[in-house]
């Protein structure tokens, strides 16, 4: 699926990736991978070899693998290297010397620098490239693994998925289904669209400006997608306080300049979000990073409004409430779902912090709730139990698209605070 696209814009903008590959004399790289899949070289069949310090590799077989049509022309000495679904390119007439081989792609002869060596025909009547040109000729990846001897060819496209797979959070297709970003490479690009693969060029290019790593205080370094939603909090109740004062000058000026009013962030938010997450096991200080991001520093500037106690926007869609939404086994006199609202009504800011640890535990654990708890998540029940137990889990889940929730809450939340109390 690649090739389809990739042949054209390498060509075009002359833009290469390659790795100079280094060759020893009378060695040969053992095993070729093509997106990380071993290519089974028939016995007998060309092999990889070194000829001359160069390594040279069998092209169809490469081509092949990387969904490309290729063509034999034995009165042009041409090989013609078509996408699979396109082979309405005019073939150009002969350069160079008819005893060379012509590698053509796409209806463009493809120029090999001297200095990366010739194509030419094997004794075992094989066109054999300069591994070096393999990423010009087919618009890839290509590295010389000299500790394993392996040489591996990766197409952009197969790229793109390794790099998203890297963050190991949630993504939501074009078709809806959500699946995690370290599964991509297993599935392969076939089995994604055109449309798709440039949709997730679009979640790469949200997802780039977060780290992989996190430096914790006292310099223990972790990993962003390995930050679990139950745990023991790192910030204290006193470090979140310290957090929103220092944060205070900064968000009455942003309300300013909208011509808003600054509302009071409620004191007692840190100390609950800490008490409550504890008796959960939920990381309490993440869960008010979170409850910050969902209220913009409990602005509250989007639909859900201050009164409702409702720091993570439980139930608030695109559609105000009717009333006739059930509370699905929530405690009727601490929840309500008032007609007109935009989310669920809690009865105090202490039962809307409970809510909303409630429903990060839905999702963390399959376990029920902790004894003598009663129920004021009213979407509880509708949580696909365990289905998060990352923060970076919950992108397309509690957030749609949500490409990036996760990483936010984590690294343009939680680390402010952490920064803040160094």
């Amino acid at each position: 699926m690649f090739f389809k696209k990739a042949v054209t814009c390498i060509l075009c903008t002359g833009i290469l990736v390659l790795t100079s590959v280094p060759a020893v004399a009378g060695t040969a790289p053992a095993r070729i991978y093509v997106n990380n899949r071993e290519v089974s070289i028939p016995p007998g069949d060309q092999a990889p070899f070194i000829e001359g310090g160069r390594t040279y590799v069998p092209l169809r077989i490469i081509a092949e693998k990387l969904g490309a049509l290729v063509e034999w022309r034995q009165d042009t000495r041409q090989v013609v290297i078509t996408s699979g679904d396109d082979n309405s390119y005019a073939v150009p007439p002969r350069t160079g010397k008819n005893t060379d081989v012509e590698i053509v792609v796409n209806g463009e002869a493809l120029n090999i620098p001297p200095s990366y060596g010739k194509a030419r025909i094997t004794a075992a009547g094989r066109t054999v490239v300069p591994l070096r040109a393999v990423g010009e000729a087919l618009g890839c990846e290509v590295h010389w693994v000299q500790a394993t001897r392996v040489v591996e060819i990766k197409s952009l496209t197969f790229k793109l998925l390794e790099d998203l797979a890297a963050y190991r959070s949630n993504l939501r297709l074009l078709d809806g289904r959500v699946v995690n970003s370290s599964e991509l490479p297993a599935m392969g690009e076939e089995a994604f669209s055109p449309a798709q693969v440039q949709e997730f060029k679009k979640m790469l290019e949200l997802l780039a400006p977060y780290k992989h790593e996190i430096k914790l205080p006292g310099g223990t370094v972790i990993k962003t997608a390995d930050l679990t939603i139950m745990g023991e909090p790192i910030l204290t109740a006193d470090d979140l306080k310290a957090w929103m004062a220092k944060e205070t000058p900064r968000i009455a000026e942003m309300m300013r300049r909208e011509g808003r009013e600054m509302l009071p962030i409620p004191d007692e938010l840190p100390e609950l979000y800490i008490k409550i997450g504890k008796q959960y096991g939920v990381r309490g200080d993440l869960a008010f990073a979170q409850a910050v991001k969902e209220t913009r520093y409990f602005q509250f500037t989007g639909s859900v409004k201050a009164f409702q106690n409702n720091y993570c926007g439980l139930w608030a869609t695109s559609q105000p409430l009717t009333g006739q939404e059930s509370l699905n086994g929530a405690d009727p006199s601490a929840v309500s779902l008032q007609p007109g609202l935009y989310g669920a009504t809690f009865a105090s800011p202490a039962i809307g912090v409970e809510a909303h640890i409630q429903h990060l535990y839905a999702y963390a654990t399959k376990e029920p709730l902790p004894p003598g708890k009663t129920l004021y998540d009213p979407r509880f029940n509708l949580v696909q139990r365990g289905s998060a137990q990352r923060w970076v889990e919950l992108n397309a889940r509690w957030a749609v698209p949500g490409t990036t929730y996760g990483q936010s809450i984590i690294q343009d939340y939680w680390l402010r605070a952490l920064s803040s109390n160094r």
